[in-house]
């Protein structure tokens, strides 16, 4: 039952997990080689949600040029695309070098594009009070300044194709989340350029959405973490009692990007079991605060 402590209502009780043949049945609805002869850019495509849109983009005939920093994780990401029907490439960039970042993208765009996955972000969790004027400033750069740059040196190859944007934002974006302040100020900073971006190149044929996932459990968090978000945050705060598999945004995306998307633009479509209507995904232990 739910208990007063002080002027907040804390509940303990978890949301139970859904059940039902939605989680019986594999996420691959698209038909095969939809996106076949499709260019696409996946940025931090070495780990995580981005290593899962790679690989979906690949499978159904896209080819594929993954972006980041680490070129061992994205050669990682192209050896499980073997043998897929599309083809992948990578190019080792720090996508928060503004120059670097542009050269890559012109070389991928070079004939043309079809699809910009800004995935690539990173944040660590503290109370707003707790963060530095250099940390704010570090997560801001990567992920709000790095997705402008992004954007603006795909524009050509998007507008020759009528391409579309994807940029990965959060859950709750529009409503704050404890220990999140400078994430969420940045990914807020995105979803407003998205639907700017959305208005102002629409007569390009180019669409853009965010997407907003709830808590993905990525192998390249910290066991601490993940272990917090399994157990605690993810039966506290989401109503449909699961974390967000990757695989659901890369289908997601992969959709984005065929033509029966081409009326979609300017979204925020939040993938994340119902977190947004609920608590909340809040990062910090001691919350709501005992003092």
């Amino acid at each position: 039952m739910p208990t007063l402590d002080g002027d907040h209502r804390v509940t303990a009780r978890p949301h139970p997990p859904q059940t039902g043949l939605a989680w019986e049945q594999g996420v691959a609805v698209l038909a095969p080689d939809i996106l076949r002869g499709r260019r696409a850019v996946v940025s931090g495509a070495g780990t995580g949600i981005g290593r899962a849109v790679a690989l979906r983009l690949v499978g159904l005939g896209a080819q594929v040029v993954g972006l980041g920093r680490r070129q061992h994780l994205l050669a990682e990401t192209g050896e499980l695309a073997e043998g897929l029907s599309g083809s992948y490439r990578y190019l080792p960039v720090d996508l928060r070098d503004a120059p670097a970042a542009r050269a890559a993208i012109a070389d991928a765009g070079e004939q043309g594009l079809d699809l910009l996955v800004n995935n690539a972000g990173g944040q660590f969790y503290a109370a707003a009070a707790d963060i530095s004027d250099g940390g704010f400033r570090a997560v801001v750069d990567l992920n709000l300044n790095a997705v402008f740059t992004a954007m603006s040196a795909a524009r050509p190859a998007l507008a020759a194709r009528g391409g579309s944007i994807v940029s990965i934002s959060l859950s709750g974006v529009d409503r704050g989340g404890a220990g999140m302040a400078h994430s969420l100020a940045a990914r807020a900073g995105v979803l407003a350029l998205t639907r700017t971006v959305a208005l102002e190149w629409a007569h390009l044929g180019i669409r853009a959405n965010c997407l907003g996932p709830g808590a993905v459990l990525s192998p390249g968090l910290r066991a601490e973490v993940l272990a917090e978000l399994e157990h605690v945050i993810v039966p506290e705060a989401v109503p449909a009692g699961r974390a967000t598999p990757a695989e659901d945004i890369a289908e997601l995306i992969a959709f984005l990007a065929t033509p029966a998307a081409r009326m979609i633009t300017g979204q925020l479509l939040q993938v994340d079991g119902g977190a947004h209507l609920g608590r909340g995904l809040h990062m910090l232990d001691d919350w709501p605060p005992h003092s």
